[in-house]
């Protein structure tokens, strides 16, 4: 109940404070509490950084920008939409440079523009921000450097073949983690620089920058091979490409910020003396729980990169992981505008809410709509507190500029003059900057990739003939025989460069050298099905999303007619490089057993300078070696060869 002096008691921190919504001190709801409110130590009802919105209201550029007024909010909301835009017009017009600038800088350019835009950039340290851009940059290219090329050549996986422990716990669940952790380390060291007061969204924003930095470079280095593929991409399928701006332009740089900003809030998250003791085990348990949910998000990214998932699968639990990335963060910068160390305050003194535009009393936070005041930045606060609204008579005169309060704010009964507006954030020109950045950043990728593209091989013969073959003969190597004896095949020798492992059905060769790959000579059974039937199967079933390439021309497996053709893919991965992977199958029917020659590897462009000279199509190098294995099969009851 309010005093004659206009002071209530606040239920919560009990120390008295004007009579209102909220609570200036701890911000909690004065009002009688609701069961949809969640506890006082959450504040479900009102998100600190924006109090028109809910705690739980999925809302975008609350979360990632948290120091902007309601205006700017909706400016950059724009602004996000013109990001998606660019994305989608990359990829519609088959640009591969133009979709590689808007995925990797897009957001972190929007991201700088807030900084200065909020008056963030003016507060922060500068050794500590040079220091966050270029460890993450650094870290960011040496770490792709180091992992993307072999995540990559991981995907040249057995046809028909299962995932491999060893593949989950390296790929999929190592190199994201170490990923983290690396994208982590700017917070960490701008940590260590940082000398002056510490407030959480500070330590947001380091974090945040860190994580956006390492990440771009990183799908800037991973993504860079399709600079050679040409200004223009027509031979990808359109949904792969849209599926890499969904992923890489959309889910993996909004969960970095997610997981680098909530880092950077912990780090520099600072308990007020008079809140040591209160709900300390509770809001301890709820970061140490929102940390975890975070470590599982980023480590389950590379589980679903290798789950060979169809790829529009692939980008639904990517979106639905960084939506729960989001989500931790909120609730991560709740926590911290509602329980960390305020700055000094006047609460004898009016100020002007830029969330409500509402004259209060300056105190941590807004006794009207329960805005913290640390969710403005520190230039701002300044001014707010250098322009205080003047109080004028109960009746202003006629012209004036008033601010009205509703009545029981102690020390703010009557009327007030606001301060002159300060000019807001302009629609048009955040539009404007983040518009030129993009367009510059795309024409200068796009006219490198035209720069450095290498026209396609041409062949004349004379003197493009070619040389003879030259292998030996296929009697050297030794033979595989099933233990059924439904078939037997050679396979190459030890000492070679192969790996060979032999199984039940037959031999899985792992190529050492060059561009690595993998061949398989088995069996299957037929069960009655056309060896065409067998082959697209046994794709399809390893790899969802492959695009076919050619039919080979009478096949012949075992010197059996058969059906064999070419297929393309190109691996969707968060923490891969970006590749062409090329997958040949070949089939033959006999006796209801199925003899298959595979193999998979890295796409390669045949021409004059490579392989045997001669033109081909197959364009992968274990080609060159499995054409010797493919006739020896024979079937239970063939003739000696």
């Amino acid at each position: 109940m309010s005093s004659p002096t206009g002071m209530v008691e606040c239920p919560v921190c009990q120390t008295d404070v004007p009579a209102g919504e909220y609570c200036g001190l701890c911000g909690v709801p004065l009002a009688e509490h609701r069961g949809g409110d969640g506890p006082h130590w959450l504040r479900a009802r009102t998100f600190g950084a924006a109090s028109g919105q809910r705690l739980m209201a999925p809302a975008l550029t609350s979360s990632l920008f948290p120091h902007l007024t309601p205006r700017g909010r909706t400016v950059f909301l724009f602004a996000l939409g013109l990001i998606a835009a660019a994305l989608t017009a990359a990829t519609l017009l088959r640009m591969p440079a133009a979709l590689i600038a808007v995925a990797s800088l897009g957001l972190p350019v929007l991201f700088v523009l807030y900084l200065r835009e909020s008056g963030v950039l003016q507060d922060m340290p500068r050794g500590a921000a040079i220091v966050t851009v270029a460890l993450g940059v650094s870290l960011g290219v040496g770490w792709a450097l180091l992992t993307g090329a072999a995540v990559a050549r991981a995907y040249g996986v057995p046809l028909g073949a299962g995932i491999a422990a060893t593949r989950v716990l390296r790929e999929g669940i190592a190199v994201p983690l170490g990923s983290m952790l690396l994208m982590l380390a700017p917070a960490l060291a701008a940590r260590r620089l940082w000398r002056s007061d510490r407030e959480a969204l500070d330590g947001y924003v380091v974090g945040a920058l860190g994580a956006l930095s390492f990440t771009a470079a990183a799908t800037l280095t991973r993504l860079a091979p399709q600079f050679t593929t040409g200004m223009i991409n027509r031979v990808r399928p359109l949904d792969g490409l849209l599926v890499e701006a969904g992923v890489r332009g959309i889910a993996m740089p909004l969960t970095a910020v997610a997981v680098g900003g909530l880092v950077g809030t912990a780090l520099w998250f600072t308990r007020p003396p008079t809140k040591v003791n209160q709900h300390r085990g509770v809001v301890r348990a709820v970061l140490v729980l929102i940390a975890a949910v975070v470590v599982a998000i980023y480590a389950s990214v590379g589980v679903i990169d290798i789950a060979r998932l169809p790829q529009w699968g692939q980008l639904a639990l990517h979106l639905m992981l960084t939506a729960m990335a989001l989500f931790a963060l909120r609730v991560g910068l709740q926590l911290a505008l509602l329980h960390e160390a305020k700055d000094q305050y006047q609460g004898d003194e009016p100020i002007l809410c830029v969330e409500c535009d509402h004259v209060v009393p300056d105190a941590p936070f807004c006794a009207r709509c329960g805005a913290a005041m640390h969710a403005c930045s520190r230039r701002e606060r300044r001014a707010l507190r250098e322009e205080r609204p003047i109080r004028l008579a109960d009746t202003p005169a006629p012209g004036q500029i008033v601010v009205g309060l509703q009545p029981g704010y102690s020390i703010h009964s009557g009327t007030f003059e606001a301060p002159e507006p300060r000019p807001g954030m302009s629609l048009r020109a955040v539009m404007s900057a983040l518009a030129i950045a993009i367009a510059v950043l795309a024409g200068s990728l796009v006219a490198l990739s035209g720069l450095i593209t290498k026209p396609a091989a041409r062949y004349a013969c004379p003197p493009d003939c070619g040389s003879p073959p030259m292998n030996r003969s296929v009697e050297v190597n030794p033979r595989f025989t099933a233990a059924d004896g439904s078939f037997s095949v050679s396979y190459p020798a030890d000492g070679s460069a192969y790996e060979v492992t032999t199984h039940a059905d037959g031999i899985t060769a792992v190529l050492k050298a060059g561009d690595g790959g993998t061949m398989q000579l088995f069996s299957r059974p037929a069960g009655g099905r056309t060896a065409q039937e067998i082959a697209v199967a046994l794709v399809n079933e390893t790899f969802p999303d492959t695009k076919s390439a050619y039919e080979i021309p009478n096949t012949m497996v075992g010197y059996q007619p058969g059906y064999g053709y070419a297929a393309d893919l190109w691996p969707q991965g968060a923490m891969s490089s970006a590749t062409r992977m090329r997958v040949l199958v070949m089939v033959a029917v006999k006796n209801d057993v199925a003899l298959i020659a595979g193999a998979v590897g890295p796409y390669r462009a045949f021409g004059p300078d490579f392989g045997s000279g001669k033109p081909s199509a197959a364009n992968l190098q274990l080609a060159l070696d499995m054409g010797k294995y493919v006739n020896s099969f024979s079937w239970r009851g063939d003739p000696p060869r």
